[in-house]
């Protein structure tokens, strides 16, 4: 198991943010097959008569360390022992989503791109999307939440030849974030060697990167929120059909436990903490109070289901599966 921590994500994007994926003869046998991907790779579901699907990228590590920061020690640990958060690491999914609105395909992220190695077990989005019968040029757009490794590394520096007929929307502040000059002293120690990546990717799609602020339109039935914390200029999105209606997280919510009982606790990969858990806070209570379908981008797969209000804090209901969506 390979866990991303401060010093290898510092690494990996120095590197590029994406790699060419290697592979190697593995010895099989019947008694003992090495098997590195599972199934299915994605999961179709209705909203009105939109049709999503969430879409596998794979799963990576992050330390423990990095999450409960500001928590007292004594009550941190109580919690980790009842949630069987023991280990030195806990996993994550990388799940970006599908919207078909009849008009537009809509890819939310990117996931982590092929060939990290410090995230061996993600890298499918390509293989997934082929999996739900989608190519890449039939992608019109292309949202991001934010410009984090895991949710743009699936963007190469050829991101116009890639996608070649998707425009790439973000929001403007995130994008005059991570597009400006000196975006490496703006943005943590981390996350630095990522931007020279970002801004070839930006340079390949020229004008078709859209911003956009919160608030505004995406397309008819997809709204941008203004969800920042997280990243100076993170957006979440709200899809409507009908009246059904979905809430796409992002990063604004990362985490089925400890964002979920306890929102006020920090994790050290927001920008800004003490927004970031207010954010936090503010986008649960917005999720229970309106009984909105909840998409998470780093829950459990598909990540998508319910939130409910419990004390001080919320509870994650994952929806049931339903085949055929």
């Amino acid at each position: 198991m390979l866990v991303l921590d401060r010093r290898s994500l510092l690494k990996a994007a120095a590197a590029g943010a994406v790699a060419t994926a290697s592979t190697s003869s593995t010895d099989v046998t019947a008694a003992s097959p090495d098997v590195a991907v599972e199934a299915p790779g994605f999961y179709r579901f209705r909203l009105g008569e939109f049709h999503i699907a969430a879409l596998c990228d794979g799963v990576f590590f992050l330390p423990m360390d990095s999450i409960a920061t500001n928590a007292d020690a004594g009550e941190r640990k109580a919690y980790f022992d009842a949630h069987y958060m023991t280990a030195d690491v806990f996993p994550l999914q990388a799940s970006p989503l599908l919207i078909e609105t009849g008009e537009k395909r809509i890819l939310v992220d990117t996931g982590v791109g092929p060939g990290q190695d410090w995230a061996p077990a993600a890298g499918r989005l390509g293989k997934s999307l082929e999996e739900a019968g989608v190519t890449p040029d039939a992608i019109d757009l292309i949202v991001l939440t934010h410009c984090h490794v895991d949710h743009v590394g699936g963007l190469d520096a050829a991101a116009a030849k890639q996608f070649p007929n998707a425009e790439v929307l973000l929001s403007e502040t995130e994008l005059d974030l991570w597009n400006s000059p000196d975006a490496a002293s703006k943005v943590p120690e981390w996350a630095a060697p990522g931007v020279p990546h970002l801004q070839e990717v930006f340079a390949s799609l020229g004008d078709r990167v859209r911003p956009i602020r919160g608030g505004a339109d995406v397309v008819t039935g997809v709204v941008s929120l203004d969800t920042s914390g997280h990243t100076q200029g993170h957006m979440s999105l709200l899809v409507g059909s009908g009246e059904e209606q979905l809430l796409i997280t992002g990063d604004a919510v990362p985490s089925i436990h400890i964002a979920f009982d306890r929102p006020e606790w920090q994790i050290i990969w927001d920008h800004d903490r003490e927004k970031g858990a207010k954010t936090r806070r503010a986008l649960l209570d917005r999720a229970a109070h309106d009984r909105l379908l909840v998409a998470g981008y780093h829950y459990p797969f598909p990540g998508v289901g319910h939130v409910v209000k419990e004390g001080n804090g919320f509870r994650w209901l994952p929806t049931e599966w339903v085949w055929g969506g």
